[in-house]
């Protein structure tokens, strides 16, 4: 009788570990399984001086991930250009490129306000911030005010 309940106990915690493994295995595989999207931006120079930004966005996931609009934040409140192209997809690994200037539609307002943050939105409206834009957006309005 001893044995008979050792051996269930066994089996008990051998399913319980089972079950617990395919879980976390499926979680990852969920979370493997959809459109990752990761931005960028880096400063650089022009040769003839003037400073711009090159804000990128690469698909780090499995499916697709359809680009809409680069968009800004502002001190009072937001705006976003829709892509030249309407759409842009990208597949697993793909990257999409936009330079940015001081002064054009993705960094100035209508209401004549300088863009303090960056972000790509896509066609399921989730806004993915441009990583370092911020600052990269403050030393390009400082050196363009420069210039």
């Amino acid at each position: 009788m001893e044995g008979l309940f050792y051996l269930s106990a066994c089996l008990s915690a051998c399913a319980i570990l089972i079950s617990l493994i395919s879980l976390a295995w499926s979680i990852h595989i969920g979370r493997r399984d959809r459109g990752k999207l990761k931005a960028t931006s880096k400063l650089y120079r022009s040769d003839s001086g003037v400073p711009y930004l090159q804000v990128k966005a690469v698909n780090h996931g499995r499916r697709p991930v359809i680009l809409t609009m680069l968009g800004a934040d502002f001190p009072g409140g937001w705006g976003g250009i829709y892509l030249e192209k309407g759409t842009f997809r990208l597949g697993e690994n793909e990257a999409f490129e936009e330079t940015v200037r001081a002064g054009d539609h993705y960094t100035m307002s209508h209401e004549g306000e300088e863009a303090i943050d960056l972000w790509f939105e896509d066609t399921l409206c989730r806004r993915y911030r441009v990583k370092n834009a911020k600052e990269h957006l403050k030393e390009l309005w400082d050196k363009g005010k420069k210039n």
